[in-house]
């Protein structure tokens, strides 16, 4: 994951506090959470108090392809707390939560899972906090 990311101000608040806080992690949640660390340090923060609908923030609605399967997948990035993969809602602590974060439509990224990499492309992005 070489390409730059952006993050929004309020996220890049929001998230450096859940990195500061987050105190009962498991060892898989842990090194999420490092890995969440590292790429909102390194991602462009954009001052703006509405995001550009390019690139993925907390609480935006992302369409994904996975390359391997072929299969999509709608999902909201949210907070721990609200996760359920069942219904669509992926934690910024997942591997897939925090890979998402801050890329743009059309971006092809790579996460680690269980069973290995996967490779996934980023079909859409919308943010119906902002409709």
């Amino acid at each position: 994951m070489n390409s730059d990311i952006i993050i929004t101000e309020k996220d890049y608040i929001s998230l450096c506090e859940l990195v500061r806080t987050e105190k009962n992690l498991n060892r898989t949640e842990l090194n999420n959470l490092k890995f969440l660390g590292s790429e909102i340090r390194r991602a462009k923060r954009l001052k703006r108090k509405k995001p550009a609908p390019d690139f993925v923030t907390m609480n935006s609605e992302v369409e994904i392809i996975d390359l391997d399967t072929s299969k999509t997948m709608k999902l909201k990035l949210v907070y721990p707390g609200e996760a359920d993969f069942r219904k669509g809602k992926v934690s910024v602590l997942s591997m897939l939560g925090s890979a998402l974060l801050g890329y743009k439509a059309g971006s092809t990224i790579s996460y680690s899972t269980p069973a290995g990499t996967k490779k996934v492309t980023i079909r859409s992005i919308s943010f119906p906090e902002l409709s």
